[in-house]
Order: C-alpha cells, then structure tokens, then sequence
C-alpha cells in the first residue's frame, strides 16, 4: 500500500483509462472508502497539462449533484521525482453503461431513456456551472448497485482535449472519437451542445448496441461524424411501433445534428424528450419532424417537402428521410390513424397552431406572463424558494425555451420566492458523517473540502471549528465548512543535556512540557543536566519530561601521603568534601621522622566519593619495639627504611 497525501491509502487498481488510473483506497482521517484517480506518469511529465489538470480538478469539485461522482479532495504526489496530480473521489459501485450494453445487450428505448434522463440534469448542473464534459461517453456513465446513476471525468476531459488533441492519442482514446461532436472533431471550440452531441451518441449505442459510427482509426470515425449520416436506429432495432420508432429517431437525430443550432439546445431541454421516450408519450423532436414533413391536406398527391438549412446542417440521413417519407406516406392513407390522432390532436392544422416557448427566465412573473399570453399559451406558476433570484422572478420554464407548442398549451413557470432561511445547528465535536446527517435534516450541505488542523482539546477525527458558527441564519441550501481535529500537535525535544535545570525547566515550560527533575550523584557541577528522556524526540504537547540533574556530591579522593592531620583535612576541603574525619589504627614505623604523618586512607586516593563521606587516615606511630627481637625467638622484623636511618645506626 502507498500513502498519498499523507492521508489516503491507496490499494489495488479498480480501473484504468488512457489518461489515469484508479486506486481503491482508504482515508485514514476520515475513516472512509474512496477511489483516486492518479495522471499517468506520461502525462504528468508535460508541466502545461499538470497545470490545466489541476486547474480543471479545482473546478470539478465545485460541482454537486446526486447524478455527479462527487469529488473530495485534489493534490500532487512524487512518483520518481515528477509531481503527479490525483483526485480523490467517491467510491461507488456498480459497472459502467459500457459493460452492461456489452454484458446484457441493448436496452429498450424507453430504459434508455430512463437511465440517460438523470445524465442529462447532471450536464445541464456542470454547463450551468459553466464546465463543459466533453468526454461523454458509456464507459464515463456507472450504474450502481443501487440503481442510481453516475457521471464520472467532470473537467478532465477539457484538460486532455486543451493539452493535446485527441485525435493524436493512442488506441485508448479511440473510443473518444466515438461521441466526438463535429466541431470538436473540426478542431472548433466545444460548448455544451457538443455534450448534448456525446449524449445522442450514447443513447443511440444504448439501444443499438453499437456506436452511430465506427472506424480503423480515431481519423476515420471523426471524419464519418463531420460528413456523414447515422443509420436511423429504429432500423436496427427489432419489434418497434411507429411511435416508438420516430420516438427514438427523433431524439437521437436532433441530438446528433451536424450544426449545433439544429440540435437541443441544453441538456435541460434534452432531458425533457427523454423523461417522454422513458414513458413512450410523444417527444417534441418528433413533433418537429412530423410538423416540418406534414402532406398537404387536400387530395393531391403526397409529397415530401424538405426543409432548407444553412449549408453545414443540412445533411440528414438518406435512409431517415427516405423512412419518414414512408412512414407520412402512410399515414396520410389513413393508416396507423391512432398515432396521427396522437400527433394531430384530432386537428389538421397543428401545424399552423405551433408556437415556439420565448425565453422568459429572469424576468418578472407579471412580465413572463403577458408574453406567454400574447401566444396564446395558457400559464402555471410554482413557486420555489432561490438564495439568488429576487423573488417574483422567473427560474425556468416548462417546456423549455424554444420548445415547440401548439397554442393553448401550458407553460409552467418556476417563479422564485426568495431565500428560505434556517438555522445552522451546531456540529462541533461531532464527525464529519454524524455533521452532514444533522446538516441535511435542516436542508444544508457539508463543504466537500475539509480543513484538518491540530487541536490539544478536541479527539482526533473530531469538527473542533464550523463557519458559519452555530445559531446563524443561512439559506437552505447552502454549505457549512468544518474544521476537523487532527489531534494534539507534536513538539520536538529540544537537546537540554548539560544545560543548567533552571534553564532547562525554562524551556520545557516554554514549549508546553511538565519538567520533572530527578537529582543523581555526579562529579558534574551541581545543578548541570546529565540526561533527558526522550530528547530530540516529538512528543504531545503537555508530556511529563524526566530530567537527571547533578547533585554534584562526587569528588574524587585526594592522595595524603605522609600528610599530618591538619593538612590532610584542608587538603580535603579543598577538594570539595565536607564530612567526618576520623583516626583509624596507627600504623608502627621505626622511622622516627614519619610521626604523625599519613600512612593510608580509606577510602584510597583516587576513589570517587560523596562530599559527605566518612574518611579514615591511619598516621605513622614511631614505635621502638620494632628493633626488638620477637619473643617468639624469631628474629626481630626489619623494619622499613627512613631518612633517619643515618642518625639511628640503621643502615
């Protein structure tokens, strides 16, 4: 295991791409599973797509959505002397939309259109955020285990496609070029049509099996979608109704337009022919198709009149238009009547009656309503509480601008009604799982970005700091920051051997240590420090720190050889001692001159002793019995030289 950012435990790998890969792994401080996903090191050698990878990672985690894989945390590790980026991310699990067209096989359209509905509020969250993917595709698309739906890569895609163009990768990003939009695929700037492109590309492999356009190469593919036509899916999918059939077509294709005008114009508005497709009511792309392709009404013969389009978007499919002309040929023989009484409402002139819904967001709901009015659209009005928009003004409508209505039909406005308050309870000493439950039963979110800081109160893992504090009155909605305890900080042990305790104490109490002082015989000065525990070491801070001081008790013992008592005492003194001396036994010498001199000591020079210590001095004893002969009859004992020999007639 490999510990990054001294916080995230890395395991084995669950996924790689032609960009990254991705690490199953832990976070130690917050005790929870994560996925990171690490640059590969290729990459991470160019400094200007570092750069742009950070700068887009920073961007991706504004981003919160349910439909959005959320983002924790963002960084640079060292992997053989380069600094790499990784992002960590939410763990999730379940398998891509890749591997379960590919496992199980197409879907229905009306499955298709379920699953892809939750996609497209997550891209129209990331372009109104003003992020485009540009990497939409089945394998960046997961279904969990739980059935919720999961768009991976916000933002890195845009760092991959401003570093080096994707048309000059290898063979990992040919799947790319696969829901490559025609402008990107010209080279042209990308914007979130380009997604809804992605998007159509995705739905029409979701019910196919197989991408609109395919190739030996990344070249090949993109040039099918800059000048050539899909195979209406409906065509390849076994068992359809008529409805269904220009249901499905009529999505994909209006998605999948060569000019992006001729396409959805958002996600938003996408979303809102899928959520029809999931139930098989009627799209508008359809609407549109009938109403653009709708025979005369007289009895003259049936013909299909195409509609004229700037040069680039005029291309549609031979076999759609060759399909839809049958299919209207049909119809206007009175065939399939139960889906034109669909289309129509029983009325021949639907197409004469077909308004366009104005952009009316951000103004007044009186001014949004006279507008509305004056095309003959009736109007609903639900009200919704916004942080931002003033109250009394219009969030969005539905259908969305530009959508295409027969007059009489509703047009529900969301008009805002201000800021809706709460109060911000109070989440100190709580976890950052136990701070999110409690802040989301008051309709508040937790910042994804953590402070971590140390705390020598608060338990590790621990909030020890909220902002907004506790008791403040925000809008619903809105993030609460945390400030989690590390722990208590570390202090290092600064060297105090052979300082004096004093000074020493100082210091410990200066850096937040309890000193303990214990006093030791020593020859050291007293009061010097002999030893420390732990120095140099970093402990908590408010650990007991043992010291051994000197006493400074320890002399060593003088030599006082032939030495009368009185000197053999300063001698001593002078030493350092001050304790008892004491005559021990004389010692018998037949030198007369040593009287009263030194002859041993206990302890012996040269031992170290206590300055308290007892000391014993045996002195010399003339005694002259020591030239007698032992009474034994032995011969009297020799006894030892001295200077006045001479004078005693020793010799």
């Amino acid at each position: 295991m490999t510990l990054i950012g001294d916080r995230y435990e890395t395991a084995e790998i669950i996924g790689t791409g032609g960009m990254s890969e991705v690490f199953a792994a832990e976070d130690t401080l917050l005790g929870r599973g994560v996925a990171v996903k690490m640059l590969r090191l290729e990459l991470a050698r160019d400094v200007s797509f570092r750069e742009r990878f950070r700068r887009e990672a920073q961007n991706s985690g504004r981003l919160n959505h349910p439909s959005i894989v959320a983002v924790f945390d963002t960084g640079e590790t060292v992997v053989d002397g380069i600094d790499v980026p990784y992002i960590v991310m939410e763990r999730i699990h379940g398998r891509t939309l890749r591997d379960i067209v590919r496992e199980d096989g197409p879907m229905s359209p009306a499955r298709a259109a379920e699953v892809l509905i939750p996609v497209a509020e997550a891209l129209q969250h990331s372009h109104e955020a003003g992020i485009i993917h540009r990497d939409v595709k089945p394998a960046n698309i997961m279904i969990t285990n739980t059935g919720e739906v999961k768009v991976m890569d916000f933002g890195i895609a845009r760092a991959l496609d401003d570093s080096t163009s994707a048309m000059t990768q290898t063979s990992a990003v040919i799947g790319t070029a696969q829901y490559l939009s025609p402008e990107q695929a010209r080279g042209r700037a990308a914007d979130a049509r380009s997604d809804v492109y992605a998007l159509g590309c995705v739905l029409y492999e979701s019910v196919t099996g197989r991408p609109p356009f395919s190739g030996e190469s990344p070249f090949a593919v993109a040039y099918q979608h800059v000048q050539e036509d899909p195979e209406a899916p409906s065509s390849l999918i076994d068992a359809l109704s008529p409805t269904a059939a220009i249901n499905v077509d009529g999505v994909v294709l209006t998605a999948m337009a060569k000019h992006p005008a001729d396409r959805y114009q958002s996600a938003a508005a996408m979303r809102e022919d899928l959520e029809r497709l999931s139930r098989n009511a009627v799209t508008e792309a359809a609407r549109h198709y009938i109403a653009e392709e709708q025979p005369p009404a007289d009895d003259s013969p049936t013909t299909v009149t195409p509609v004229v389009r700037d040069e680039e978007g005029a291309s549609r499919s031979n076999r759609w238009m060759a399909w839809l002309a049958a299919l209207l040929a049909v119809l206007s023989l009175g065939i399939g009547g139960a889906f034109v009484w669909d289309i129509t409402r029983d009325d021949e002139q639907a197409v004469a009656q077909m308004v366009s819904v104005p952009d009316v967001t951000g103004l007044a709901r009186q001014d949004a309503t006279a507008r509305l009015e004056a095309l003959e659209l009736r109007v609903d009005v639900n009200e919704e509480p916004s942080p931002d928009i003033p109250r009394g003004t219009v969030i969005r409508t539905n259908p969305t601008a530009g959508s295409q209505l027969q007059k009489g039909t509703s047009v529900t406005l969301t008009v805002s009604s201000g800021r809706e308050i709460t109060d911000v309870p109070d989440v100190t000493g709580l976890t950052p799982a136990e701070a999110a439950e409690a802040l989301a039963e008051v309709d508040l979110h937790l910042e994804q970005q953590v402070i971590e800081a140390s705390s020598e109160t608060i338990t590790a893992g621990r909030i020890m700091e909220q902002s907004p504090p506790a008791g403040s009155q925000i809008s619903k909605g809105s993030r609460v920051t945390i400030t989690v305890s590390t722990g208590p900080a570390l202090v290092r042990i600064p060297a105090l051997s052979g300082m004096q305790v004093q000074q020493a104490e100082a210091t410990l109490t200066s850096l937040g240590f309890t000193p303990e002082v214990t006093m030791v015989d020593s020859s050291e000065p007293e009061g010097r420090v002999l030893t420390v525990e732990n120095e140099g070491a970093q402990v908590v801070r408010g650990t007991v720190v043992r010291m051994e001081v000197s006493n400074g008790m320890i002399i060593t013992m003088p030599d006082l050889s032939r030495r009368t008592e009185a000197d053999a005492r300063a001698v001593l003194v002078d030493a350092g001692w001050a304790g008892e001396l004491r005559i021990g036994e004389p010692v018998k010498t037949g030198a007369l001159v040593d009287e009263d001199l030194t002859a041993a000591t206990d302890p012996a020079a040269g031992t170290e002793i206590r300055r308290d210590s007892v000391v014993t001095l045996r002195l010399w004893e003339f005694d002259v019995s020591v030239f007698l002969p032992d009474p034994a009859g032995a011969p009297a004992a020799e006894p030892a030289p001295g200077p006045l020999d001479g004078l005693l007639g020793r010799r």
